[in-house]
């Protein structure tokens, strides 16, 4: 087995590499596979960011820091990208990430508290042209945000209408009636139509108490969107760390994507340092391409 200590220095290099000068960066890309594939192109998984990583930072600060880091995927968040965008802002959007080599591949997280909500986010993202929506269907009880049954009948019919995945984001202890874990989500799901599933946050899921790795083994099929993170403990507690200094195994995790064939994006969801988070990107970014090398 692959010790802590040769992970650290497998993934000395991807770091290394992802804070490296411009010019370098140029210099990898002609070196390796085509952009989105993280630098892996026998992987069936992508990797990219969670645009929640950047809400403190304009789209053209973001789409800087993506390009220092060598990642071309992009989960779009409403700060960039307005639910009320028109088809013209939506077509800029598109050419200004094209021109940093950026997807936008996926909308959310978009909270949805009612019909209208649900319908609205549906449309914007055939607008915005993207195959993942990720969302948090809930009501009001209590004036506490609770999982919504009712709004996932509708959106079982959406993704039907409009050939969308829908992917619920597990939001842990923090949130213990909005989806703490991908087995509360399951259970409200399971007989619906497999494109409304999890975007699967594996951090929330071990601060829940819960196996990151099992939950990706076990609901594969429904697994439309991942972020990626570290915590620092598997409790309530537990805060979001750069990714080699955390409790979650992540070879081990790594490991369980290759064998179940997850064929969507691994998004990096940076929640610490937000107003400055660069240098914990690159490191956490660099991190898991070294587990996916030493895993190999």
């Amino acid at each position: 087995m692959t010790s802590r200590r040769s992970f650290f220095k497998q993934a000395g290099l991807g770091l290394a590499v992802a804070a490296a000068a411009p010019a370098l960066m140029t210099e990898r890309a002609h070196a390796q596979p085509p952009a989105g594939q993280g630098g892996h192109p026998q992987d069936t998984f992508r990797l990219g960011i969670a645009g929640y990583t950047f809400h403190k930072f304009k789209l053209d600060q973001t789409l800087d820091m993506l390009k220092r880091v060598d990642v071309h995927d992009l989960c779009i968040k409403d700060f960039h990208l307005p639910l009320t965008s028109t088809d013209e802002q939506i077509a800029a959007f598109h050419e200004t990430c094209k021109q940093a080599g950026v997807t936008g591949y996926g909308v959310g997280p978009i909270y949805m508290g009612s019909e209208q909500e649900v319908n609205n986010a549906f449309a914007y993202a055939k607008r915005v042209g993207v195959k993942t929506l990720v969302g948090v269907p809930f009501k009001m009880i209590d004036k506490k945000r609770v999982s919504s049954p009712e709004l996932l009948a509708l959106i079982n019919t959406k993704v039907k209408e409009y050939d969308i995945k829908y992917a619920i984001h597990n939001h842990g202890p923090d949130m213990p009636e909005l989806f703490p874990t991908a087995e509360s989500a399951m259970e409200l799901i399971q007989d619906m139509d497999v494109r409304v599933g999890l975007c699967l946050d594996i951090g929330h899921q071990l601060r829940d108490g819960r196996d990151p790795v099992q939950a990706m083994l076990t609901y594969a099929e429904r697994v439309h969107d991942i972020h990626i993170k570290n915590v620092t403990e598997a409790t309530k507690k537990g805060r979001g760390i750069e990714m080699p200094r955390g409790k979650i195994d992540m070879p081990a995790f790594v490991r369980a994507l290759r064998k179940v064939k997850y064929s969507g994006v691994c998004s990096l969801e940076y929640e610490k340092d937000m107003s400055d988070p660069l240098l914990g990107i690159a490191e956490s970014i660099g991190y898991f391409r070294g587990v996916m090398d030493a895993t190999r």
